[in-house]
């Protein structure tokens, strides 16, 4: 499918790579994995342990622009028309509380986010039909078809309708049509909403070389290995701007404008985005592709860092032919991509209170966080533990200072296949955990869930005489809600 080959063969330094990828290090940016293509050779790949070129990460809103491509395949086979009203798809959801906007607005109108309509948070509805609850929807300040709004929900009835008029999951029939002829995606999964249908605005998992294949084809405007899969007229309209994302006037990366489900960039790139830092930026001019994963969520500068630094180290220093190898800065690059590991805090190994506190018992105040009591363990081969009582029982955080150490989160309950469904079968997720000193007397650990969904969880322990004033901050969608509250803490 691509080839591999040296960064200088098509016209970019090593160096100018390891500037990047040491800044992105530098601004604390987590990240999972990093490829970038030329043509059909990748010149740069990257896994940051323990991800790997085949492992299936969650991509969260790139899922909307796969929306896009089957609303434009079923288009072209004339299933449906861009200026359809959205109500005459969902007639059994309409009623007499349907809100006048949403009664005009168009499919065009959703693809371009210009919708009329807001809805009631679905992960805390008790209603798991999310096309009637955004009929339901109260109605915006203005029309449909004037003014852009982020609409992840009017993603999620696209998909409804995809698989209302195909009878097929989302994901199969873009395997149908696309994805089993380019030979990628096969491995990839969709989860679901509650009541079944696929979760479109948020829930493909998938390598990130099936995201790049994807990038090819649509940069590509719908041919692969030189067989036309899809009309080019819908993917040009699809990748330009039709939209302008930016109601204050300030530029960020993201504020270049909007297509239908497809972000533009500066250099008329276009982009598929992803809460917490994934990635698919194509650079038609430059035949430059750039894919990448990571879980930056809760920090708001990470995606202007990955995107701006990006164009300035490396794509607006690509040339036109390839360049002369300097062995030195060949030699830098792969130095600084030796060993990419997984981020993790970085601190004191030991403090004078180290001793004090370890295995201690620390009794708790009420707190919205149900813990009841805990105790911090410190072990002589740089490994920990966090225990504690919560409403769920005993349960214990391994971590690794100044490293991570891989477990299972002990916490029950939590969606697996299906969104915002609470399992019931034991199942856990995937995390890494490290701790370090921060300060003489407080210990930061921090927790990072790497599953099917991904999460950020911070706990501050804060020392002083015989008491622990402890912060929990949790970085998540529709989890981690346990963990998220301050607690004062009394030593036995």
């Amino acid at each position: 499918m691509f080839n591999t080959t040296y960064p200088e063969n098509v016209g970019i330094c090593s160096g100018h790579i390891a500037d990047y990828i040491s800044f992105l290090k530098r601004r604390g940016i987590i990240m999972h994995s990093i490829i970038m293509l030329r043509g059909n050779d990748i010149f740069a790949e990257y896994y940051y342990a323990p991800f790997n070129k085949d492992f299936r990460h969650r991509m969260y809103s790139e899922t909307k622009s796969y929306v896009s491509i089957a609303i434009g395949l079923l288009e072209e086979e004339g299933k449906l028309n861009l200026d359809d009203k959205i109500v005459d798809w969902f007639p059994e959801n309409v009623s007499e509380n349907t809100c006048n906007y949403l009664k005009e607005q168009t499919i065009r109108n959703m693809l371009m986010m210009e919708t009329g309509v807001n809805c009631d948070y679905w992960f805390t509805s008790e209603n798991p039909d999310r096309v009637d609850l955004y009929f339901k929807g109260k109605q915006k300040p203005y029309p449909a078809g004037t003014m852009w709004e982020y609409d992840s929900p009017g993603s999620q009835v696209l998909c409804a309708l995809v698989e209302k008029i195909t009878g097929k999951y989302m994901l199969d029939y873009l395997k149908e049509k696309l994805f089993n002829k380019m030979g990628t995606f096969q491995t990839a999964e969709l989860l679901k909403t509650r009541n079944g249908v696929s979760w479109g605005d948020s829930a493909l998992v998938c390598t990130p070389r099936d995201m790049l294949s994807f990038g090819r084809f649509v940069m590509n405007y719908g041919t692969w290995n030189g067989e036309r899969l899809m009309n080019e007229k819908y993917l040009r309209e699809a990748t330009s701007q039709l939209a302008y994302n930016s109601p204050a006037g300030f530029y960020h990366s993201d504020s270049c404008g909007y297509g239908y489900q497809i972000w533009k960039m500066e250099n008329d790139s276009f982009a598929f985005v992803g809460m917490g830092g994934q990635l698919t930026i194509c650079v038609p001019d430059k035949d430059f592709i750039f894919v990448c994963t990571g879980d930056n969520q809760g920090n708001p500068h990470a995606y202007d860092r990955i995107v701006n630094g990006l164009f300035d180290f490396v794509v607006n220093k690509i040339e036109d032919s390839p360049v002369e190898v300097c062995e030195k800065e060949v030699l830098r690059l792969k130095e600084e991509t030796s060993d990419l590991k997984l981020w993790h805090i970085d601190g004191k190994e030991k403090t004078c209170l180290t001793d004090k506190i370890n295995g201690k018992t620390f009794k708790c105040d009420n707190n919205r966080c149900g813990i009841t009591e805990f105790s911090l363990n410190f072990n002589e081969d740089g490994t920990g533990e966090f225990n504690y009582i919560n409403e769920q029982g005993a349960k214990t955080i391994p971590f690794g200072i100044n490293k991570n150490v891989f477990a299972k989160f002990p916490q029950l309950g939590y969606s697996n296949e299906y969104g915002s469904a609470r399992t019931t079968d034991g199942f856990m997720y995937d995390y890494a955990a490290s701790g370090a000193w921060i300060e003489e007397e407080k210990f930061m650990l921090r927790v990072q869930i790497i599953d099917k969904y991904f999460g950020q969880l911070t706990v501050t322990f804060a020392f002083k005489g015989d008491a622990v004033s402890v912060l929990m901050q949790k970085t998540a969608e529709d989890f981690l809600n346990e963990y998220h509250g301050h607690i004062l803490g009394h030593k036995e």
